[in-house]
């Protein structure tokens, strides 16, 4: 009863308001909008700072009839416009190439999205078998678009914007304009070096913004179905992107404080918390890796290595590999241990180097978009005052620590403070903390408020407003079944596929893949037909906007491959379903692979080997149907 009366709220001026951004996200995207332009959106600058953050003021302060779509319109456009520049420019770096294709550690989660489509286990995928939960996701939203790899990113990218505006929404309900303005310009600046890439950090900052937004809620309403499930998207949310997970003992205890009623502490709402973490955990963590053929022990295999480094004093997860000459998680964790034994002391060293890297001015600072240029006063400046701010936050929500969202902010960033030892800054800077940068963010956010009474809800709402926010509970659950669900269903009722392996001559191999709509970039040379968005880049922008490829072996093999060809050359990333092994495949005239979408192609490929990927280069095709 209570749904169907939610549902009868929502009225046809509510619709449009939702629909005219969505429109406008899909309207940039299709539009090939100049690179010189939409490049100011994808790179972090002092200016674009202060204009996005007085676009969001202006955009809040809208009557009501008009806030919402303009406020979600700018937050549309600005991910709309970050993702159009790398489809436009044919951007390439140590995880994009062309501006779509992924490499790298984006390219080894979208191998494990595509072992899942097709039923094969993920025991050997590297980065999807530390962390399967978003592989898992991306795997859905690749069904869901027909294995069409860049309308399931500009979904990954759209649902994040929208994810970040609802909890800047929920902001500005509770504290208003100008706290939202910071806390919304601080997500996107944050999303902003991901947006385009197939990596966890947008899933992690897409549940946890989702999550942030249902405990907030939880502080307010006091229902256990907020908590309960508030808790549940960001138990997925730190495990898809593994981050701060000492944020969880935390939220427990403020649970037991923030519904005790009339009593000193409830019991009930704690050991609910509890149950749902530790049952989470074991779910998405234990049980669900293991629904995809990956050996137990094999979650977050790399944290061995973030270990092995700190109790080496802050030496970083690539001081393992280096001095022990293996990947081994056994032999790391062995290995650290004994050091500790003779060298406790370091460990705390490295802990200080942490929380230096994590607050201080640098490269690994999680504020790293104010401090890109150490020498620009400007963004010192930005530094100085958001630092400022977040301290000043802290403060306040300490003298109202009595309520329940202050509690929940100080739970939040204590529970990130404990795990930032844990996360050094050194291995891998803020993208450790997407899931949880919400809770992170909302403390400068506060210092701008007025706080007048903080009572459990500051404002009134428009009947609009109300509607609103009912989304992120539908939301939410079909967020989760996307990532826990619809994987295993496809992973366990599809037929793996087996086709036939192809004769091929010495020195080359049999292949077999399939053939997916825009999951490849085609490189044209001048004159040979129109380009400029992907996945048709033009070969003179495939060689000019590379930003830290110009040494990698990798890059400049497919540079040269493409050099030579006089018309076109298609890239595909790709599992050979022979064998299960990813691979980037070439081919000069990429009208032989013309065929329905998903269907099967077979033949032979010349492999070419770099340091650290594989390059196929297809010298024969079968017939369709062989």
């Amino acid at each position: 009863m209570k749904v169907e009366n939610k549902l009868k709220n929502i009225n046809a001026g509510m619709i449009i308001s939702v629909l005219i951004p969505l429109f406008l996200y899909w309207i940039v995207l299709i539009l090939k909008i100049p690179y010189s332009f939409s490049r100011y959106f994808s790179i972090y600058s002092v200016g674009l700072f202060l204009l996005v953050l007085l676009l969001y003021y202006f955009s809040f302060r809208m009557p009501d009839d008009y806030r919402v779509p303009t406020g979600l319109g700018l937050t549309m456009l600005l991910f709309g416009l970050a993702l159009s520049y790398k489809w436009t420019s044919g951007y390439s770096d140590n995880g994009l190439i062309g501006g779509l294709l992924p490499y790298k550690d984006a390219k080894n989660y979208y191998f494990g999205a595509n072992l899942i489509l097709n039923s094969l286990p993920l025991a050997d995928a590297v980065n999807s078998t530390w962390r399967p939960l978003f592989p898992g996701f991306l795997s859905t939203l690749l069904l869901i678009t027909g294995q069409n790899l860049k309308i399931a990113l500009a979904l990954l990218v759209g649902l994040t914007g929208w994810a970040c505006y609802l909890a800047a929404r929920q902001i500005h309900d509770s504290f208003g304009a100008v706290s939202a303005s910071l806390f919304g310009t601080l997500l996107f600046f944050y999303a902003q070096p991901f947006i385009g890439f197939t990596l966890s950090e947008m899933a992690g900052l897409l549940f946890g913004s989702f999550a942030f937004l249902l405990l907030w809620r939880a502080a307010g309403n006091l229902k256990l179905f907020d908590l309960v499930l508030g808790l549940i998207v960001l138990m997925a949310a730190v495990s898809a992107r593994a981050g701060a997970f000492l944020i969880f003992p935390l939220l427990i205890i403020w649970a037991g404080w923030a519904f005790r009623r009339t009593e000193r502490f409830s019991i009930k709402a704690a050991g609910i918390a509890t149950f749902t973490i530790l049952a989470g955990y074991l779910f998405v963590n234990t049980l669900y890796p293991r629904l995809f053929g990956i050996p137990a022990g094999s979650a977050f295999g790399n944290f061995s290595w973030e270990v092995y480094g700190q109790i080496h004093g802050g030496t970083g997860w690539h001081s393992a590999i280096e001095d022990l000459g293996t990947t081994n998680t056994a032999i790391v964790y062995r290995a650290a241990f004994q050091f500790f034994i003779k060298h406790p002391f370091s460990l705390l060293l490295g802990a200080a180097k942490s929380y230096r890297d994590f607050f201080l001015p640098g490269p690994y600072t999680i504020f790293a978009f104010s401090f890109m240029h150490p020498g620009d006063w400007p963004n010192l400046l930005l530094w100085i005052l958001i630092i400022f701010l977040l301290g000043w936050g802290l403060v306040r929500v300490f003298k109202k620590l009595q309520v329940s969202h202050a509690g929940l902010i100080v739970a939040g960033f204590i529970g990130i403070l404990l795990s930032i030892p844990f996360l050094p800054p050194i291995d891998g800077g803020g993208r450790f903390y997407a899931s949880t940068m919400p809770f992170l963010f909302i403390l400068p956010a506060v210092a701008l408020d007025r706080i007048r009474e903080w009572t459990q809800q500051n404002r009134n709402t428009d009947r609009q407003e109300q509607n609103l926010v009912f989304f992120p509970h539908y939301g939410s659950i079909i967020l989760l079944a996307f990532m826990l669900i619809v994987p295993v269903s496809v992973y366990y009722l599809q037929n793996h596929p087996q086709p036939a392996a192809a004769v091929c001559p010495d020195k080359q191999n049999s292949f077999a893949i399939r053939a997916n709509p825009d999951s490849y970039i085609d490189i044209i040379s001048q004159g040979t037909r129109n380009c400029g968005s992907t996945p048709d880049i033009c070969l003179s922008d495939f060689k000019k906007k590379v930003t830290e490829n110009n040494d990698d072996d990798f890059y400049q093999e497919l540079l040269s491959l493409t050099q030579q060809s006089q018309t076109v050359t298609r890239i595909i990333p790709t599992v050979n379903l022979l064998d299960a092994n990813f691979h980037y495949f070439v081919v000069a005239d990429p009208g032989l692979l013309l065929g329905p979408a998903g269907q099967i192609v077979s033949g032979c490929a010349a492999q070419i080997r770099t340091r650290n990927q594989s390059i196929y280069q297809i010298e024969s095709l079968l017939p369709p149907g062989q």
